[in-house]
């Protein structure tokens, strides 16, 4: 009984004891060096080798709309099994997965599909895999990628992109090497926040391409993104929302000032100046025509346009009264005006009727009479004698013609009213034109 107990220790203790560097050369003598059947690295594992891919994505470099570049750094593992690499029966013992250099094994030439540059390997030579004792290989290769992208700048900069990066072997077909995903997505675990991009989500598939009768396998990972709107906002959007703002002011300056065509062009000018500016951080593509592109151009042509009425009001202001005016013109500047002292006059009684309600109070019962040059006039009498005055003054106006109500109506007035219908129409349009964009270009309709 205590022989056993003895013979269980020692075969407990000679299991469980700690790895030793000799342990290791042991392994990698019998796999490489004193195998029987010579380890053959230029020959596949199997007829049809599987193999298991997952995709991390590291950190995003940028996205490039003029070239259509996705710049990213990415760490991709792959995993496959040979059965020439088993320890575990053959070689008992507390080593369960060694490290050897990527030419050392089989492994599948990778490259990238559709890449910006040149097509090269991807990854190293001198990449290192892993193999576990139950025979399975694992490598992981990291790199720094830029791959075509088709970038739909309609949004901008409220747009959503989704990129590919796809992942082929190197002459074999999907008959020889066939691949599987891991996951259902891409790995998020190590990646490093980009101020310019937010991820919203990946996918990972599976495809097949077929060219000759020949069809190839490949790794797709498609990256859904959101562009961060903020810098463009306040760099673009505000800046010339504002300077349109300022050149509608132009119809409140006075014509007498001589500074309204030169204010107008100085605000088209700095228009002009700040669009050349941010014209670095503006897609230049045609295919498809951002919509911050056609708003910023129609407020130029907006800009351009309150320059020709400025010039027209100032025209019409200055031309003689003697000149032909147009019945319709005169209506349409008298019925302006007559509007604005309506609204005026509505305004002053509102305030003389609150006025006057306080005076008649103290004063009624105390003034029914006054005197006129010491005689007594009685309050009646008086009030008569305004109500014949008044049918008196009205008999003359019923008799005017139309001619005659226009007649203080000229070219001056009408550039009175011209200014206020541009300067109305003006903010209108830059208003309805900046509600529109953001409506448009936030996906909104």
């Amino acid at each position: 009984m205590i022989l056993f107990h003895v013979f269980v220790i020692f075969l407990t203790a000679s299991l469980c004891r700690s790895l030793t560097r000799m342990d290791i050369e042991n392994v990698h003598s019998m796999l490489f060096v004193n195998s029987v059947d010579p380890y053959l690295a230029d020959i596949r594992p199997r007829p049809t080798t599987v193999i298991k891919g997952a995709l991390q994505l590291l950190s995003i470099g940028g996205l490039d709309e003029i070239s259509g570049t996705f710049s990213t750094l990415v760490s991709l593992r792959l995993s496959w099994h040979d059965d020439r690499l088993m320890w575990v029966t053959a070689f008992p013992g507390p080593v369960q997965n060694i490290t050897v250099k990527q030419e050392k094994v089989w492994t599948p030439t990778i490259m990238v599909r559709h890449p910006v540059k040149k097509r090269t390997k991807f990854g190293i030579d001198e990449n290192m895999a892993v193999v576990r004792e139950t025979g399975e290989v694992i490598l992981t290769i990291d790199d720094y990628l830029e791959t075509v992208c088709n970038f739909d700048v309609t949004h901008f900069p409220f747009d959503q992109q989704t990129c590919d990066i796809e992942f082929m072997p190197w002459i074999y077909e999907s008959h020889a090497v066939d691949f599987q995903q891991m996951h259902s997505d891409v790995g998020m675990k190590f990646y490093s926040e980009n101020g310019m991009w937010e991820v919203l989500g990946s996918e990972a598939s599976v495809v097949y391409y077929t060219n000759h009768r020949s069809t190839y396998a490949a790794l797709k990972y498609s990256i859904k993104l959101k562009r961060q709107p903020g810098y463009f906002i306040l760099s673009i959007f505000v800046p010339v929302i504002m300077l349109m703002l300022l050149n509608s002011v132009v119809f409140i300056l006075p014509t007498d000032s001589g500074e309204r065509v030169g204010y107008a062009i100085t605000c088209l000018l700095a228009l002009a100046v700040f669009l050349t500016l941010t014209s670095d951080v503006l897609p230049k593509t045609s295919n498809p025509l951002s919509i911050l592109s056609c708003f910023l151009m129609l407020l130029v042509l907006v800009s351009a346009l309150i320059c020709l009425l400025t010039i027209i009001s100032l025209w019409l202001c200055h031309k003689n009264d003697k000149t032909h005016m147009p019945f319709i013109l005169k209506k349409f500047t008298y019925f302006m005006r007559c509007r604005n002292r309506k609204i005026r006059a509505k305004n002053g009684d509102t305030n003389m009727i609150v006025v006057n309600s306080s005076t008649e109070k103290s004063d009624s019962g105390n003034m029914n009479n006054f005197e006129d040059g010491g005689r007594r006039v009685s309050m009646k009498s008086t009030k008569r004698q305004i109500t014949n005055l008044q049918s008196y003054e009205k008999q003359p106006i019923e008799m005017e013609t139309k001619e005659d109500k226009y007649r203080d109506v000229g070219w001056k007035q009408f550039s009175e009213v011209f200014d206020t219908v541009g300067f109305i129409l003006t903010i209108s349009v830059t208003g309805t034109l900046g509600f529109l964009y953001v409506t448009i270009a936030g996906g909104n309709l």
